[in-house]
């Protein structure tokens, strides 16, 4: 019994060893993939009546019309577009009155005008977070109570 057990063994592993690697290479997958079209061209021939010549030849590309997003070469740019501000007059103002009073707003003006409008709503936890961050950031002298009444005064009366 043990025997053929072990017989049993060997001729399944050798079976399985028989089957190749499990790694496919790239010349596999594109020889797979011709095969494939063509099969399908065969099959498309047959109900058209066309030859897979015929469809090949009627098959050509078709060239990217003028002034396209084809490749074309780099050109120099001879000007930079003007930057027009992405806040409105009122968010400007604040971020101004902000700066006015010592405080550093270059690079966090998002976070400090979406305070503000949380400010608006009522809300006093993102408006003391941001005055530690402000601080902490080395962007103001204040301290952080001075800087929060900062923050709510300048939002409600520019903001709000």
């Amino acid at each position: 019994m043990k025997r053929s057990l072990a017989a049993l063994s060997v001729a399944a592993g050798l079976a399985l060893s028989a089957c190749g690697s499990s790694t496919v290479d790239s010349s596999e997958v594109t020889s797979t993939e011709a095969s494939t079209s063509t099969t399908a061209e065969t099959e498309t021939t047959t109900a058209s009546g066309e030859t897979p010549a015929t469809m090949t030849s009627s098959r050509k590309p078709t060239p990217a019309p003028a002034g396209s997003a084809a490749d074309q070469p780099a050109q120099e740019v001879e000007s930079v577009p003007s930057q027009v501000s992405a806040y409105s007059p009122e968010e400007d103002a604040y971020l101004e009155a902000l700066r006015n009073e010592g405080i550093n707003v270059h690079g966090v003006e998002d976070q400090l005008t979406g305070t503000g409008f949380s400010v608006c709503q009522g809300s006093s936890i993102t408006r003391d977070a941001v005055a530690g961050q402000l601080i902490e950031q080395r962007r103001t002298e204040l301290d952080v109570n001075a800087v929060a009444k900062l923050i709510d005064d300048t939002a409600h009366e520019h903001l709000c």
